[in-house]
């Protein structure tokens, strides 16, 4: 998967089948747009986050053990891996932050430090490359769900140079029922369809044929 930049990323809470939640449920439950809210997918842009600065996936294969037999190695027991993704983020709006981690809101702009994930609390992600190495055609990765955290946090005195920090969450994927963690996208396929790929990650209560009402 050779490619060139980063375009930007889609953001969205789902239940535990992996459907979208919208509304006073959804991505935007913590700010005025949850009232409104339809589609439940936040798209990190320049203009509401400053952009996206990288998407690191890791641990997407595990380990492999060596099976012997007449004294050779015959066959590779091969592991699951426990596939991770650390999205790093310009510049995150607050309350889209505090919604992907799931920390309570006190309705008076606190959120609590709960010191523990919560595993009700699931993020599905789509990103987008800017071009596929020297081909003008982005490559995408989405996953369908996870449980986003943020280890640390650090504030540093300005000096001489300004001191920013960027919003990195890592999202430690889940399995979708026997649809994996996630797929890669190819829009430089014969058959590529873009609205497919979206209905793939973000499912919706029609698409999948389930209801939402909660997580």
């Amino acid at each position: 998967m050779a490619t060139l930049g980063i375009a930007g990323a889609k953001l969205a809470l789902v239940d535990k089948n992996g459907v979208v939640l919208t509304g006073s449920n959804g991505i935007f439950k913590y700010t005025d747009q949850a009232t409104t809210d339809t589609t439940g997918i936040f798209d990190v842009t320049v203009d509401n986050s400053f952009g996206v600065a990288s998407v690191a996936l890791s641990n997407l294969t595990g380990s492999a053990t060596d099976i012997s037999g007449n004294n050779k190695i015959v066959f590779k027991s091969a592991g699951k891996g426990s596939a991770q993704t650390v999205l790093t983020v310009n510049a995150l709006p607050n309350e889209i932050k505090m919604a992907v981690l799931g920390m309570p809101s006190d309705g008076k702009g606190g959120f609590t430090i709960t010191g523990k994930i919560d595993s009700n609390n699931r993020v599905a992600f789509l990103a987008e490359s800017s071009e596929a190495f020297d081909i003008d055609k982005p490559v995408y990765v989405g996953m369908y769900m996870g449980n986003a955290s943020e280890a640390s946090a650090t504030m540093t005195s300005n000096a001489a140079n300004e001191n920013r920090t960027t919003d990195a969450i890592t999202i430690g994927a889940l399995e979708r029922g026997d649809d994996g963690f996630g797929k890669y996208f190819y829009s430089l396929a014969s058959k590529f369809d873009k609205s497919a790929m979206l209905s793939d990650v973000f499912k919706t209560a029609t698409t999948s044929g389930t209801t939402t009402g909660g997580q």
